[in-house]
């Protein structure tokens, strides 16, 4: 049975209650009618505001409301939930039962709300409405998100997740040296947070002035590949398994972003004029972008393996054509140790050491040496895929497809001169389409 008494309530005194004996202690608060202390046996401190429903009681014969019976909502326990907040969410509980409505319907949506905004169910939301229409690369970030964010908040009330949270992944991830994943990471999950406050599912991004100085980018532009890198590269992709050894060829050659090749369908890739048209829906800038096929990256195009019975399937792919390839930071990886040993052996020194390099460095290479090749700044900014600046944005339409298939020819012939290979199709590529085909897993081209 509760003992019950009233007292102004304080900080101190919160803090010199004893429990009863026996049964539970409740405190009235002279500060805030209505709002209550309980204290259990076992010494545990809570909250909760009584009220009473006006016109819940019906009326009188007058027409003045009756309050009705006695309602309890608990608040949250002490210190938790703190002296001045209790006292203040009591006065909202008590004005609105003052005002005829009944707080507990609102609390009980609200829970319901949160119950069904968990991070999951909103990031998918956010896919249908938002991602899956603006971001070309999102099916990739989406698994991104899937592998590293979704078991740990997956289940969790958006409301309920905060700055730490996300602290706590990302940090995981830096530790495991994935910095380009945790950086995608935050990136996204500050994309989805700003999505959901902006439709008042959550009140406040809890990444809103997050600061990560070990994801800063590197801001450099990049750098101009030489001939001896360029050479240790291109035997060291040869040396390379499907679908990494292939993928890094077809990006030496023609200097486009990863994304564009990696994610590549074979529905993307047009036969007749032999090119790979990349869609608004795709192209990083939201505009359509053709990218010529040279004679020498058409010939390593037929060596790649074709997808038994699938209509269309991704070209690069490391599961039957379903999916995209995955795994770059280990492709990467691999890359630089086998062009590590092809630089030794072509020097003969070993102890000649590979220079850091990005894959974002082919596209400087490219930039640079058609310049080299006498083609204006136009035709390569076409070439890479540049938006035009200014009014040429606006008034020039011309699409350079001829420009563009001239550059990417003198381009393909100058990186294989310069590599030392007269075909773009070594024995390596076509032993792996080989043992593919051993597998049963793949078909080679004809």
């Amino acid at each position: 049975m509760a003992t019950t008494s009233k007292k102004r309530l304080t900080n101190q005194v919160l803090e010199r209650i004893t429990p009863p004996k026996t049964g539970r202690l409740e405190i009235g608060d002279d500060l805030c009618p209505g709002l209550i202390l309980r204290v259990s046996e076992q010494g545990a401190k809570s909250f909760s505001v009584i009220y009473r429903v006006l016109g819940e009681g019906g009326v009188t014969e007058t027409g003045r409301p009756l309050t009705g019976k006695q309602h309890r909502i608990t608040l949250g326990r002490w210190p938790v939930i703190s002296l001045t907040d209790a006292r203040e969410r009591a006065r909202a509980i008590l004005a609105k039962s003052g005002a005829g409505a009944d707080p507990r319907a609102e609390l009980a949506s609200s829970i319901r709300e949160r119950r069904a905004n968990t991070f999951s169910a909103v990031l998918d939301r956010h896919i249908r409405q938002d991602a899956a229409r603006t971001i070309s690369s999102w099916p990739n970030v989406e698994r991104v998100l899937r592998l590293h964010v979704v078991p740990h908040l997956g289940d969790r009330p958006m409301a309920d997740i905060r700055r730490a949270d996300v602290h706590e992944i990302i940090d995981a991830l830096v530790v495991g040296g994935k910095i380009g994943t945790a950086r995608e990471v935050r990136k996204q999950l500050n994309r989805i947070f700003n999505w959901a406050a902006d439709r008042e599912i959550i009140s406040l991004n809890p990444l809103s002035g997050m600061k990560r100085a070990d994801l800063a980018r590197n801001t450099e532009a990049g750098r101009a590949l030489t001939d001896v890198e360029l050479r240790s590269i291109w035997f060291g992709a040869e040396e390379m398994r499907y679908p990494f050894g292939p993928l890094y060829q077809f990006l030496m050659l023609t200097g486009q972003r990863r994304a564009e090749w990696a994610f590549c369908q074979r529905s993307e890739i047009d036969t007749a004029n032999r090119w790979l048209d990349l869609g608004k829906e795709r192209f990083k800038s939201r505009r359509e972008h053709i990218v010529p096929m040279s004679d020498d990256l058409w010939a390593l195009f037929e060596r790649l393996p074709v997808w038994a019975g699938a209509n269309d399937y991704f070209v690069f792919s490391s599961r039957h054509g379903r999916v995209p390839v995955q795994g770059f930071s280990q492709g990467k990886s691999a890359l630089d140790e086998l062009a590590q040993e092809y630089l030794r052996k072509q020097l003969g020194r070993p102890d000649a050491k590979l220079q850091h390099y990005r894959v974002h460095d082919f596209r400087v290479t490219c930039e640079t040496r058609l310049a080299h090749l006498g083609f204006n700044q136009e035709v390569r900014d076409a070439v890479l895929g540049h938006a035009k600046p200014g009014l040429q944005k606006t008034y020039n339409k011309h699409d350079y497809l001829d420009e563009k298939r001239r550059a990417l020819e003198a381009y393909s012939a100058h990186i294989l001169a310069t590599v030392g290979v007269s075909t773009p199709f070594p024995e390596g590529v076509g032993r792996q389409a080989r043992i593919a085909e051993e597998s049963g897993r793949l078909i080679p081209a004809n």
